[in-house]
């Protein structure tokens, strides 16, 4: 049921940081990283499609991921000498999302849940 949680998850966090973007719409520069965050959020499913990441386990399609976040981040800092917090706090959440995805699809309370939904 572990593969139930990561596609669900990533969902939430796609609609998080979209949501966060129409927000900030006004401010061009916050606005385009939330929805570029939002656009990375729905890579692990699509990740753990391709053959050879989804023979390693989701560490891998994760790490790929975290490649996305940390192009943003390094993005920022060659461009303006820094990284915005709307970057910074939003890769940190998505990255810290991943190993709470796969302890939370460990759970009986998930399991329980994931059967229901698959019902």
């Amino acid at each position: 049921m572990v593969a139930v949680v990561i596609p669900l998850v990533s969902v939430a966090m796609f609609a998080l940081f979209a949501a966060l973007g129409l927000l900030y719409r006004r401010r061009a520069d916050v606005h385009k990283r939330l929805m570029l965050l939002a656009t990375i959020a729905l890579l692990p499913p699509a990740l753990g499609r391709i053959p050879f990441l989804a023979s390693r386990g989701p560490a891998a399609f994760f790490a790929v991921t975290c490649l996305f976040i940390v192009a943003l981040a390094l993005n920022d800092y060659l461009l303006y000498r820094r990284v915005y917090a709307g970057s910074f706090w939003g890769g940190l959440l998505l990255a810290a999302s991943f190993p709470a995805r796969l302890a939370l699809g460990y759970t009986h309370a998930w399991r329980v849940f994931a059967q229901w939904l698959v019902s």
